[in-house]
């Protein structure tokens, strides 16, 4: 049995039925504004790892410039929620991207909490960097002081929502870097927890002591208390 036979078995759907479409607009809004901050134009945009399909369809609302949103995932389920969202502009396949005969070329690839997922992570990403032009990532930092001291907290991850490896910041620059990839812009983003309003009075308080931190210092923070995630913009490094 394979790693990440989860997607493609139903297991993962079933301990995730929406896939995390709530976050969608969240997730598009960040892609966008990297996008916009860089001045990069393309008429097409693509997504690795797809899932549902609901961040493209709020980045086609966020660049009606763009021509031409195209979706990947090989799970069958995520792809059977996205079919449900094709539009005129938008299209999904289920396939794996990297293997996939009739990919070709793309002008800008979104990999958007992806890399966690596969097996082979730095195989997937030197193979991605001759299929793409520019590249956006999400990646989440799973590794701090706190999961190490509590190591739970990364087995949740992997159980609920299959994480297969854990990062830090240092990590995915060395990663990037090592399968030829050359940075434009980054910069850390918050959990969930931490931007929505608390539940009861411990969030809460956790939640501003968090955010405080945060401001003093955001890679301190990170080190320590972990959960948040980075956002790269990054092209395929040709020198």
């Amino acid at each position: 049995m394979g790693l990440t036979d989860m997607y493609t078995d139903g297991t993962y759907f079933k301990k995730n039925p929406t896939w995390d479409t709530a976050d969608s607009p969240w997730k598009a809004g960040l892609i966008s504004s990297i996008i916009k901050k860089n001045k990069i134009e393309v008429s097409e945009i693509a997504d690795v790892g797809c899932g549902a399909g609901a961040v493209l369809l709020e980045l086609e609302k966020l660049h009606p410039s763009v021509k031409k949103f195209t979706g990947y995932d090989i799970s069958p389920d995520a792809i059977k929620l996205a079919a449900a969202r094709t539009s005129e502009k938008t299209g999904f396949y289920q396939a794996d991207f990297i293997n996939h005969t009739d990919t070709g070329k793309k002008e800008l690839l979104l990999v958007i909490d992806v890399l966690e997922h596969v097996e082979d992570y730095y195989g997937f990403a030197r193979q991605l960097n001759a299929k793409g032009d520019y590249f956006v990532f999400h990646i989440p930092l799973d590794l701090s002081c706190r999961t190490l001291l509590k190591p739970h907290v990364l087995l949740q991850q992997r159980e609920s929502v299959g994480h297969l490896h854990y990062f830090s910041r240092d990590m995915i620059f060395w990663l990037l870097k090592d399968t030829g990839y050359h940075l434009l812009d980054w910069h850390y983003t918050k959990p969930m927890g931490d931007i929505l309003p608390a539940t009861n009075s411990w969030q809460g308080i956790k939640k501003t002591g968090r955010n405080i931190f945060f401001r003093l210092s955001k890679r301190l923070s990170d080190k320590l208390w972990g959960g948040y995630s980075m956002l790269i913009l990054a092209k395929r490094n040709d020198g």
